[in-house]
């Protein structure tokens, strides 16, 4: 009996931690709560811009989670962005150390290339500010995914510093510790491969260290 209580408590215990511990890996969970001071950053803080963004809570009986909803209508040569911002938590910097986030997402619509960006707190606020960023893309035919949510990881030496959508290739490497917002983004693809347009939605159950 007594070997059994001591399995029994030894079990409570590790799942306890593993709670606590993903708890603390988190960024932001959009399953619970509200969406705070998220507000729009695209490209018509310029003049020939003509893109939209919107972060909106999906609440249902059953789960919540966060939508954002994006229209990208480039210039020809493919110039164009739309996305959403916010602080990041002060807490962040206290996982400097940890390889890299982790999303977990599902995107719908024309809209396949979507990206993290991370602003140095000198830098929020500027026009002509440097980012970093990393790109990634979901599968949007729910044909092959199932409707089912991806989960993307996106390694901090991946991160590359960019000023209006063009590398800089001399810039320091990311610093956790200096960052002061984080963003999600989708963009026309001026400097890329590849070009897009029109509609698209990323569903986000949240973000996490890992």
């Amino acid at each position: 009996m007594m070997v059994m209580f001591t399995v029994l408590c030894t079990l409570v215990l590790s799942v306890s931690t593993l709670e606590i511990r993903g708890s603390d890996d988190e960024l932001f969970d959009f399953t619970s709560g509200d969406l705070g001071s998220w507000k729009e950053v695209s490209d018509t803080v310029r003049k020939p811009g003509m893109s939209k963004a919107v972060l909106s809570l999906q609440k249902t009986r059953v789960f919540q989670r966060a939508v954002m909803f994006a229209m990208i209508n480039p210039q020809p040569n493919g110039a164009g962005f739309a996305g959403v911002q916010t602080t990041i938590p002060s807490s962040a910097a206290s996982h400097a150390s940890s390889t890299g986030l982790k999303l977990q997402v599902r995107g719908q619509g024309q809209l396949k290339y979507w990206k993290v960006v991370l602003t140095d707190k000198s830098q929020v606020g500027s026009l002509k500010r440097r980012d970093y960023e990393l790109k990634f893309k979901v599968e949007t035919d729910m044909a092959v995914s199932s409707r089912q949510f991806e989960v993307v990881e996106l390694p901090f030496a991946d991160f590359k510093a960019y000023e209006r959508g063009k590398e800089v290739k001399d810039a320091p490497a990311l610093d956790l510790t200096k960052t002061g917002a984080f963003g999600f983004q989708t963009f026309g693809g001026v400097y890329d491969s590849f070009k897009q347009e029109g509609t698209g939605s990323l569903e986000i159950d949240n973000v996490s260290f890992y």
